[in-house]
């Protein structure tokens, strides 16, 4: 157990030689031209789609009027929800296609 422990040790010390040396014999600068890319800056979103829509809260008891009214506020909610991921993809295609111009 001692013997592979100093064979690793060995090892590391040999291969940190040849890394450092690898490293400190090259002088010339690099021949890779060093290219500047502007960072790209995400505009900012309309409030509207920022704002999530409120979930209703679940149903007191589980009488039929009850759970109808639920299904009818819950509907709602959903309807919310798709129209404002639509929207969210409507406005992500309109900034996209400015992209690329």
């Amino acid at each position: 157990m001692c013997l592979l422990k100093t064979v690793k040790m060995q090892a590391a010390v040999v291969l940190t030689a040849l890394a450092i040396t690898g490293c400190s014999s090259t002088t010339a600068p690099s021949a890779t031209e060093i290219k500047i890319v502007e960072k790209a800056v995400m505009p900012t979103p309309p409030a509207a789609l920022m704002v999530a829509p409120v979930r209703p809260n679940a149903p007191q008891d589980g009488k039929t009027a009850t759970l109808l009214e639920h299904a009818a506020e819950f509907g709602g909610y959903v309807a919310e929800l798709e129209n404002q991921n639509a929207a969210w993809r409507e406005w992500v295609d309109n900034h996209l296609s400015k992209v690329g111009d």
